[in-house]
């Protein structure tokens, strides 16, 4: 079987939830099962069709020894089904995707599922070396198991691997500003006409400390009000630099899935496909200059689809930052109207192992509201690695 023949057929995700906001009472896999449950429940597949599950999950501490494997079986995944664990960093959600295609292709599986999940909420605090350092006298330190976090290879924290870019590309902070007042624009946009209604399902919300039962429905972080008044406010995340929170990705919890299943099986079930996957490729980098990953991968996964940029008809990347943003830009010159029509993650919130399939299931989308043939989707990873790949809209572009 060739690329080509792998289509998606049902997709789906949650509203991405503000940090300590509407889903942050939910373990990750409930997360996951939800999205997985809905995604087989539109593709028009059963669950008894389902070869494998490919699962994203970076913060997995806490979560049990296979957190993809609990989320697939409850949500209705057969227990004779197996099911993974995929962390990459930022682009793990695109490396489920591409471990379930190659599977495909190989002929192990006819059907899989693949789902990206993330819970920043529930990442735990520590006690490092409590465990063989008994306590005689003196203090422990609790350890932030996220916004401690330092990438070992470069030393640098993610705010400092923005800055380092920023200043490697000479970007300003307010070229920055004007960037992430853009993508939370588009995001407002994008729900203000309905153009997410198909894509995000509900998740009902139970009565707590309070708080009556509710239905989330909505992308909790987005701000249809920002402005560069605002931005200009806050303080630099280091001394005489230039990146901010308004400037970088949003903290959040989230889970999206899709099904993925051979073109020759979805026209015997009658079921009309979403898109086709077209072209992979994935790169390594110099650690320190990881958000430049992108740059490096997009002319390698366009020269294996012998497309050129200019025949992608939108592109979705990965806003970790807007310096990341800005600096591929420079390299590679895409059309900025092309570009996270529906916004992105400054805006929405980047919960990392749910990145990746939520830029395949948005794309998706999209490409079905706006028209056009091919999209792309790529991001950078902590470590120094890009992953990109290509879809080609099967719903008459």
């Amino acid at each position: 079987m060739k690329l080509e023949d792998i289509v998606m057929v049902g997709a789906t995700r949650l509203p991405i939830g503000r940090f300590g906001g509407s889903l942050r009472d939910f373990p990750v896999y409930d997360l996951g099962a939800m999205v997985i449950a809905e995604a087989l429940k539109r593709s028009g597949l059963g669950a008894d069709s389902v070869d494998e599950v490919f699962v994203a999950h970076n913060r997995q501490s806490g979560n049990g020894p296979n957190p993809g494997r609990t989320a697939a079986v409850r949500g209705g995944i057969p227990t004779s089904v197996p099911a993974h664990t995929i962390n990459m960093a930022c682009p793990a959600g695109l490396r489920a995707t591409v471990e379930a295609a190659q599977a495909m292709v190989l002929g192990e599986c006819e059907t899989a599922v693949v789902c990206g999940m993330e819970s920043m909420s529930t990442i735990p605090h520590i006690l490092p070396n409590a465990r063989w350092k008994p306590l005689r006298s003196g203090n422990l330190v609790v350890q932030d198991e996220f916004f401690g976090m330092v990438e070992p290879l470069s030393g640098l924290s993610a705010m400092g691997l923005a800055e380092h870019t920023a200043a490697k590309y000479d970007i300003s902070r307010e070229e920055q500003e004007l960037f992430a007042l853009e993508s939370h624009h588009k995001a407002a946009r994008a729900w203000g006409e309905g153009w997410y209604d198909d894509e995000v399902m509900s998740v009902p919300i139970e009565a707590a400390q309070g708080e009556p039962a509710r239905i989330f429905e909505r992308d909790e972080c987005f701000r249809a009000d920002a402005s560069l008044e605002k931005m200009a406010k806050l303080k630099v995340a280091s001394e005489g630099g230039t990146v901010t929170a308004a400037t970088a990705s949003g903290v959040t919890d989230g889970a999206g899935a899709f099904v993925l299943t051979t073109r020759a099986r979805a026209v015997a079930a009658g079921i009309e496909p979403l898109c086709s996957l077209v072209a992979y490729t994935q790169i390594g980098l110099d650690p320190a200059d990881m958000l430049e990953g992108p740059a490096l991968a997009i002319p390698q996964v366009l020269e294996k689809a012998g497309l050129s940029l200019d025949e992608i008809d939108l592109i979705e990347v990965n806003e970790a930052f807007a310096s990341q943003i800005l600096a591929n830009e420079r390299e590679l010159c895409w059309d900025r109207a092309r570009l996270n029509v529906h916004g992105g993650a400054i805006a929405l919130g980047h919960p990392t192992g749910f990145t990746g399939v939520r830029l395949m299931v948005s794309l998706s989308y999209a490409l079905r509201t706006h028209g056009g043939t091919h999209g792309l989707i790529a991001l950078c990873g902590g470590g120094g690695l890009g992953v990109a790949l290509i879809i080609r809209n099967e719903n008459g572009g």
